[in-house]
Order: structure tokens, then C-alpha cells, then sequence
């Protein structure tokens, strides 16, 4: 790796559209055992990736991601959250008990999450591209299904890694004033000045991007970002299905 992790991260773009170069199992195999040393709960390394090969498999993901490149393009992961493992390691029925608790529950997700970020950067760092797909919980109890997924696991992220086939532009972020509070919370009045600066700098980047233009602010994004809940209102009774969270019927 030649680039510095700060270089990295601004250069950031996410890929939807890769060319036919293929990933070669080395690549793949560096890249998820550098993202590895990420950092993890406890120790526990409560993740485990599955890669998804099978074409059948592979169209039915696209259909639920919407991504119809999720079907052939590149190199297909599914992250998961996954105490099964661990869970097969306890010696004891009180420390299973306590990987399926919310705690354990919410370190499996973080460590799945980091986990996903880390693989995101070793990725570019070679020269390759990705996107995240949290859209793989559209349907969340079809891909448990689809991949025979066993009890203490979920699906978090899918994770699609090939050659750009294309250089979107940069999305801009919120300036330090919006995120960055000093001893407490900020209101969002208390940063108002900063919100308007940054939907000027967001409403410019979609009128002038070269693909996909269009008149976009801050708050229409908000809004609809919001349409995906209702695709996901089950998760928890899925999580609880698959054995996580036991202490809500206690």
C-alpha cells in the first residue's frame, strides 16, 4: 500500500459499475486478511463473510439490492454478524446466553461494520473499487434463506469489490461545525449557518455531476432516504428469529 489512509478516505468514491477484469483470489484473500487487524469487540471477531459465487444466487441478491450489476460485476461478499461461532466455543450455557444478549448482539454488528469499512479500504488502496450494500436487508429473511444461514447469524452488508468501470465525482461532506460538539449536543439551530453552506456545495454537485444531474437539497435527500425503513421494519423480529435478543420475551 502506497497511499497514506487520509489520501485514501478523500479519494473515497463508491462503485456501482465494474469491467470484466477479474479479481484474482490473492487480491480478494489480501484484502480481507489486512482488513482483519481492523479493530474488533472483546476480541471476538464476531463476523464472517461469505462469498457468493452461484449465478442463481447472485441474480437473486441483485433483485433484492435492486442492483442489477450485483449479478455478474466483480467479486460478491455478504458480511454477517455472526455469534454462532463464539456461541459454539462458550463452555458454559450462562456465557451462551450472554452472546445472544443485546450487548454481544450490538458488538457482532459493530464488529461486522468495521469489518466492512476496513475491507473498503484495503480494496481502494489497490487500486480496485466497491460498494456497500446495505440494501441486502431489503429482504433480510430471503438472503438468511438463500445462503442457509444458521442461528446467531444476520446479514449485515453485501460488499462488491471489482475495476472501476467508471470515475464518479467526489460527494462533498458536512462541514466540522455539523458534527464535531464541544462538552455537549448541539441543536441543529446552533449550526445552521454550517447546514445551509454545505446544501449550497451538495445542491451544486448534483446539478453539475456528469452523470444523473439534478436539482437535490439536503432535506429532499433526508426524506427520502427514509423509504427504505419500511423494507426493514422486520429486522428485529428476524434477529429474534435467528436467536439474538432473547431478553425481550423475558
Amino acid at each position: 500500500m502506497t497511499a497514506s489512509v487520509s489520501d485514501i478516505l478523500k479519494a473515497h468514491r463508491t462503485h456501482r459499475n465494474f469491467t470484466t477484469a477479474p479479481v484474482s483470489d490473492a487480491i480478494l484473500a489480501k484484502i480481507i486478511t489486512t482488513a482483519q487487524h481492523a479493530p474488533t469487540s472483546q476480541y471476538l471477531q464476531a463476523y464472517s463473510l461469505i462469498e457468493v459465487t452461484a449465478p442463481a444466487t447472485r441474480e437473486a441478491l441483485a433483485k433484492i439490492t435492486t442492483r442489477s450489476a450485483v449479478a455478474t460485476q466483480g467479486r460478491l461478499l455478504v458480511v454477517l454478524a455472526d455469534q454462532h461461532r463464539n456461541a459454539e466455543l462458550a463452555a458454559t450455557p450462562t456465557a451462551k446466553r450472554a452472546l445472544t444478549e443485546l450487548d454481544r448482539f450490538m458488538g457482532s454488528v459493530e464488529d461486522a461494520t468495521l469489518m466492512t469499512e476496513a475491507m473498503v479500504m484495503v480494496t481502494e488502496s489497490l487500486g480496485l473499487g466497491s460498494v456497500v450494500l446495505g440494501s441486502i436487508n431489503n429482504d433480510t429473511q430471503a438472503v438468511i434463506d438463500l445462503l442457509k444461514l444458521p442461528a446467531l447469524t444476520l446479514p449485515v452488508f453485501g460488499l462488491q469489490i471489482g475495476y472501476p468501470a467508471t470515475q464518479p465525482e467526489s460527494k462533498p461532506r458536512l462541514g466540522l461545525d455539523a458534527v464535531l460538539f464541544k462538552d455537549h449536543y448541539a441543536e441543529p439551530i446552533a449550526y445552521r449557518t454550517e447546514l445551509t453552506k454545505f446544501d449550497a456545495r451538495l445542491h451544486t454537485y448534483y446539478q453539475q455531476r456528469g452523470s444523473q444531474a439534478r436539482d437535490e437539497h439536503l432535506a429532499d435527500m433526508t426524506r427520502e432516504a427514509l423509504g427504505t425503513a419500511a423494507k426493514r421494519r422486520d429486522f428485529l423480529t428476524i434477529a429474534r428469529r435467528q436467536g439474538f435478543l432473547p431478553e425481550i420475551g423475558d
